[in-house]
């Protein structure tokens, strides 16, 4: 086993890992919220986005409705997601490129990222406090699709170079 290959195995594990004890943690153990009142300007993010209203899922998200800490903490959540599955997508293709063209290992590893992202959803609702949204299967799954864009793209880019 090449380093690079034990390195590129390595952190897909780690990060399937991460997103399977993430899964399986409570909410109540991951409630941002307490630290963003803490460090966050109510009135000033108010101010900002108070006029903001939208509904994700089943549930509406404004700063009425959740608070600001709220507000900003589904922010970070839902970013947190599509980051993580797009990195995912990204490790995942590392690794299948070793085993396999650029070709192949493309359309894998967005396959391979938006299953997990479906049975992340599917594990949580086994845990208290937590639920599978569709809706954050949809989100990851954009991720996914950024991810293998770029990496599609920066391939194209190294061919074009390689030509001249």
């Amino acid at each position: 086993m090449t380093r690079r290959l034990f390195w590129d195995a390595l952190l897909l594990l780690l990060l399937v890992i991460g997103v399977y004890i993430s899964s399986a943690t409570p909410y109540e153990k991951q409630d941002l919220r307490q630290s963003i009142d803490r460090v966050v300007d109510d009135e000033q993010v108010k101010q900002q986005v108070g006029g903001i209203s939208f509904h994700y899922g089943s549930k509406e998200i404004s700063v009425e409705s959740v608070g600001v800490a709220g507000f900003l903490e589904f922010f970070i959540r839902k970013g947190t997601h599509f980051t993580f599955f797009a990195l995912l997508t990204f490790f995942a293709f590392r690794l299948l490129r070793h085993f396999c063209s650029a070709n192949a290992a493309l359309p894998w590893s967005g396959l391979f990222a938006v299953v997990a992202a479906i049975l992340d959803e599917w594990h949580q609702t086994f845990t208290p406090g937590r639920t599978g949204m569709l809706a954050d299967v949809i989100l990851d799954s954009a991720g996914v699709m950024v991810s293998l864009l770029l990496i599609y793209l920066f391939l194209v880019i190294q061919r074009a170079r390689n030509r001249v």
